[in-house]
C-alpha cells in the first residue's frame, strides 16, 4: 500500500509512552489502551481513503493520532472519542501542539452512547466482543455512506469490502467496510 503524503512525526511524538501505566481487566471497557505505531496510523488513513471532506471519527481514540494524522494530512475534521482521561489529556496537548483546534476534537464519552451521525470514515481498534456490541452503530453507519477501517479484527456480521496487510512486517489485518 503507497503512502499518498507520509505524516512526518516529531521526536517527542515517537518517544511518547503512557506516563500513566493502565490497569486493564477484561470486561472493564470495550479494550485496553493500545496505541498504533506510526506507520500503521498511515497506513490507516491511506486505506480509509480520507479526503478533506471527510469527517473521520476514532473509536477508543487513546492518544488521538489517527485524529491527528488524518487532519494534519489532509486538512479533514476529525472527532476522538475515548474514556480514559490521562489518554485525553495527551490527546488535548497534541491538538494544541499541532495547532489544530479547528479542526480536532475529542470527546470523553463511552462508546455505546456516542453519536457517529456525523462520522464519514470510522476507526475501531477494539476487541471483537466490542465490535459485536458497535456493530448496530457501525451498521448504520455504513447505510448513511460512512466507510470504517477496524484494525486487527472484524467487525462480526459485517463483510469487508478490501483487506490489507500492513505493518513493518505486513502481520496487521486492515478491514475496510463501506456500503460501494
Amino acid at each position: 500500500m503507497a503512502t499518498t503524503n507520509p505524516l512526518e512525526w516529531s521526536d517527542d511524538d515517537e518517544g511518547y509512552e503512557n506516563e500513566q501505566p493502565f490497569m486493564w481487566l477484561e470486561g472493564d471497557s470495550l479494550a485496553p489502551p493500545c496505541q498504533s505505531d506510526y506507520d500503521i496510523v498511515q497506513a490507516i488513513v491511506d486505506f480509509a481513503g480520507v479526503q478533506p471532506t471527510d469527517v473521520v471519527f476514532d473509536l477508543g481514540c487513546g492518544d488521538g493520532r489517527i485524529c491527528i494524522g488524518a487532519a494534519r494530512q489532509h486538512g479533514c475534521r476529525a472527532v476522538g472519542i475515548e474514556i480514559e482521561a490521562p489518554l485525553i489529556a495527551k490527546f488535548e496537548q497534541s491538538i494544541a501542539k499541532y495547532g489544530l483546534a479547528d479542526l480536532v476534537s475529542v470527546l470523553h464519552a463511552d462508546l455505546m452512547e456516542a453519536d457517529l451521525s456525523s462520522a464519514t470514515v470510522i476507526v475501531t481498534y477494539l476487541l471483537p466482543e466490542a465490535l459485536t456490541l458497535l456493530a448496530p452503530k457501525l451498521e448504520a453507519a455504513l447505510a448513511r455512506g460512512a466507510r470504517i477501517v477496524s484494525n486487527t479484527w472484524g467487525v462480526p456480521g459485517l463483510v469487508p469490502t478490501a483487506r490489507a496487510d500492513v505493518g513493518q512486517y505486513q502481520n496487521v489485518p486492515l478491514y475496510l467496510y463501506s456500503s460501494s
